[in-house]
């Protein structure tokens, strides 16, 4: 038996008919950012008499049973994460042990200096990060879309966002790692936390709530989505004057969403009208714009002007569209809309909109 010496190089005769590999090695990708653990400034008012003698306000980060069991829960993730923190391997009978025991002691102090937590992440490649950007962006728009004077319906749909959220990032580890994996579990620990605020708009709705996330790149990424918004809206506004059909029935669904009495809207001038959108085009520019792109929106306009003067009657109680007599038009705006493109409703429909260019 002959062995090849390693020293030597292999030789490889190459021919006309060799294939030579194509395949491209993918590039790590690192996607940079930090979020801000804040303190909620509700001193008391003998704290801030005697904030010289009693110094900086400290509060404390600690445990909690709900976080612990979902950080926990995830075998993947756990045996991704925690060898490094703890020094025992997932194959130590103890390793499940020892990670609930550090996940039951953490505890961590904010104060004034607030504490900057680096959530980077190393993904194997930039196509596993932007198929999870992607992810995270839908459920962050979907949460965007929430009403946010109504602090009942706000919090339910925090709800949702956070569990969604975890779940996206219990997976993240399939994808790549934490750039500081002690990092990134105490933010994963502060969305769990009862005791932070994920919205500031609800820092004063629960006498609990201590602490508060500051995602500074993701407000700056809102901030250039707004200013392409407004800038978007205002070229909507400036072509919708040129169509003056599409201007009242982009009216009608301002005044709609707004909650205005559309039958005495409709009467006002063109100035007063217009004072109305550009107040709305202000306060709302990407509802104005998902307003203007609707393709259904003079169809719509058409729907709410009906209903507005008495030719269609809406349920008080749902959504449920019908004629002054009785016809069933559909369930709800959307089938009423199928409703009225059917051709076979044409000889109706003409005689509705007849009816309302008498007005």
């Amino acid at each position: 038996m002959t062995l090849n010496n390693p020293n030597e190089k292999a030789s490889v005769k190459e021919n006309s008919t060799s294939v030579k590999p194509t395949a491209t090695v993918k590039e790590p990708y690192l996607d940079k950012r930090y979020v801000t653990i804040s303190l909620v400034h509700n001193y008391s008012n003998y704290r801030k008499v005697n904030m010289k003698v009693l110094g900086q306000k400290r509060e404390t980060i600690g445990s909690s049973i709900r976080s612990s069991q979902i950080l926990s829960s995830v075998q993947g993730e756990v045996e991704a994460y925690f060898p490094a923190l703890i020094g025992v391997s997932p194959s130590n009978p103890e390793f499940i042990t020892k990670v609930k025991t550090w996940l039951s002691n953490i505890q961590f102090a904010i104060n004034d200096s607030d504490c900057k937590l680096d959530i980077s992440f190393r993904y194997n490649s930039k196509e596993e990060y932007e198929t999870i950007k992607k992810q995270e962006d839908a459920i962050n728009d979907e949460y965007d879309k929430v009403d946010r004077g109504n602090i009942k319906e706000l919090k339910e749909a925090l709800v949702r966002k956070i569990q969604r959220l975890n779940d996206l990032e219990s997976t993240k580890y399939l994808h790549g790692t934490p750039v500081n994996i002690e990092h990134y579990l105490m933010y994963r620990h502060c969305l769990l936390y009862p005791d932070v605020a994920k919205d500031i708009a609800l820092i004063n709705s629960n006498s609990r709530i201590r602490f508060y996330i500051k995602d500074e790149q993701k407000e700056a990424e809102k901030q250039k989505q707004l200013v392409e918004q407004k800038t978007r809206a205002m070229k909507n506004f400036v072509e919708l004057n040129g169509t003056e059909s599409k201007f009242n029935a982009v009216f009608v669904e301002i005044c709609s969403v707004l909650g205005e009495n559309i039958a005495m809207s409709i009467l006002k001038d063109k100035a007063d009208k217009t004072n109305i959108i550009i107040k709305f085009v202000n306060e709302y520019p990407d509802k104005f714009n998902r307003i203007v792109d609707d393709k259904q929106i003079l169809v719509k306009a058409t729907i709410e002007t009906l209903i507005a003067r008495g030719e269609f009657v809406k349920s008080e109680f749902n959504q449920q569209i019908s004629m002054s007599d009785g016809t069933f038009i559909g369930s709800n705006i959307n089938e009423a809309i199928a409703w009225f493109e059917n051709p076979d409703n044409k000889e109706v429909r003409t005689m509705l909109e007849n009816k309302l260019k008498l007005f």
